[in-house]
């Protein structure tokens, strides 16, 4: 009997362990959320809780009080008729008059639950993708991070160039879009958890997919080895600024490693310890001050340049001159004489 129990308990343990492709993903529907929110809020099961609907779609992850619905996300838990062209448009306007007296979280949550239930469709019944916040996302780059062995400043320089530095950056990205269940070796990026991850991209999913599988295809022609493909694949066919929510790495590991080194100095003390990755990255450690603007001001010094290049009398190698009628002495000494001089 206990060499039986054993085969079990073996044969269950090999089981979970090949049929867990996604890592950390999860899956979940809209009544195993309904389930969960009767028990934390103690309601029974045929009575709706205080604030229920509110609870479903934080455990859905698809509402933050912040930003309120995610309408991509959200909008898979329900199906809708197949003749029913209109059923977007319809609860979007449903959504937004009855948003316009509701002031209560609470209250919120419950009205945009009654109108997807009544203009968007049925309940899907089936799990759906639960998108990662950024806290989850930000530790699923700690765990790659401590798995491959990079230290918090390595993981700095590799968020400044895109995690396309060296084989260990591009591995660093491959192991995270593994680990949300966003990327495989075999059949490359999930269109469709992608699409759903980062709340849609401006445009149909039908546009989107066939636009990132071209992108992919042409990736994937070019012979790269899997760390190469996978890094290229979401820098290039995903890039950052193109979807109205967080992206899966360069938008995120920014904030993260502002946190893990502290200040410029800390970093240039930090530099004494990583005499393996100083030559590669010489040419990286111009960015340096950059990382300062960021903590300080909150976004690039890239994009802070930009905006100065874009305004009247700006130029590719700056922004127009501070006062107006300059004018410009070009000083020329011999450098010798002049040490001698002072």
């Amino acid at each position: 009997m206990e060499l039986l129990q054993t085969f079990l308990l073996i044969f269950c343990v090999g089981c979970s362990a090949g049929t867990s492709p996604d890592h950390k993903i999860v899956l979940k529907s809209l009544q195993q959320a309904e389930l969960e929110c009767k028990q934390y809020l103690r309601a029974s099961p045929t009575e709706e809780a205080p604030c229920e609907p509110r609870c479903e779609q934080i455990l859905l992850r698809t509402w933050t009080d912040c930003r309120g619905l995610g309408s991509i996300p959200y909008g898979r838990h329900f199906r809708p008729d197949p003749n029913d062209a209109d059923y977007i448009n319809r609860t979007q306007l449903c959504v937004d008059a009855a948003m316009q007296g509701a002031t209560d979280v609470c209250c919120q949550g419950r009205v945009v639950h009654q109108c997807y239930r009544e203009q968007y469709g049925n309940s899907a019944g089936t799990p759906q993708l639960a998108p990662m916040s950024d806290i989850l996302i930000r530790s699923t780059i700690e765990d790659c991070a401590k798995l491959l062995q990079v230290e918090s400043l390595e993981l700095m320089l590799y968020g400044l160039t895109r995690f396309d530095l060296s084989e260990k950056a591009r591995s660093l990205m491959r192991c995270v879009v593994i680990r949300q269940g966003l990327y495989s070796d075999e059949f490359g990026p999930d269109l469709d958890r992608m699409y759903v991850q980062y709340g849609g991209y401006d445009v149909e999913q039908k546009v989107f997919a066939q636009n990132a599988q071209s992108c992919v295809d042409w990736l994937r022609g070019q012979c790269l080895d899997n760390a190469t493909l996978a890094t290229r694949i979401v820098t290039q066919c995903f890039p950052p600024g193109s979807s109205p929510d967080t992206l899966i790495i360069p938008q995120t590991v920014l904030p993260l490693v502002g946190s893990l080194v502290d200040g410029v100095l800390g970093t240039m003390r930090g530099l004494k310890v990583l005499d393996a990755v100083l030559k590669p990255l010489a040419p990286l450690l111009i960015g340096v001050p950059a990382l300062e603007v960021l903590r300080q001001d909150g976004q690039p010094l890239s994009r802070i340049l930009a905006e100065q290049r874009g305004q009247a009398g700006g130029s590719r190698l700056g922004g127009p001159l501070r006062y107006r009628n300059v004018v410009i002495f070009w000083l020329r000494c011999e450098q010798v004489k002049t040490v001698k001089f002072n």
